[in-house]
């Protein structure tokens, strides 16, 4: 991933401080993409690397479809932070998993804000830090040693 501009390279490093990890080190972690949302039709808008580890089927989905792939016990609280986002002006940020199978899980950081319009339209901007490597759950490494 080349840093295009010092925009990008801004909010990479903003993202880097807000996982814990140095803005080297981003690059070969995480895919980091931008995406969008249209809230008035609910769309969403992912990058390639960011929509094929979401399992989804192009670089547009709805929003269930981004996260029925999540951590089902996360599932409320991305809802919450997205429909707040959706309401009002705000800057938020969620952490989730990917669960890509039994044991398995890819760590998943999303920052963003929103600009809404009268409560009937805006966009949602944001930027999804998704693991590249997919981790073990300690239940699974433990069931390995028996």
């Amino acid at each position: 991933m080349a840093l295009k501009s010092t925009t990008t390279a801004l909010r990479l490093a903003s993202v880097a401080d807000l996982i814990g990890i140095e803005p080297a080190a981003l690059e070969s972690a995480f895919v980091c993409e931008e995406w969008s949302a249209e809230l008035s039709t609910g769309l969403v808008w992912l990058g390639p690397e960011t929509a094929a580890l979401h399992g989804a089927a192009g670089a547009r989905c709805g929003i269930m479809d981004l996260i029925q792939v999540y951590d089902p016990g996360d599932w409320q609280k991305v809802l919450l932070a997205l429909e707040e986002a959706a309401t009002i002006a705000t800057t938020f940020s969620f952490v989730t998993a990917i669960r890509p199978g039994p044991g398995l899980y890819r760590p998943v950081f999303c920052f963003g804000r929103s600009e809404t319009i009268d409560g009937t339209g805006g966009v949602i901007q944001g930027t999804f830090a998704v693991a590249r490597l997919c981790l073990e759950t300690a239940a699974a490494k433990h069931d390995r040693l028996n």
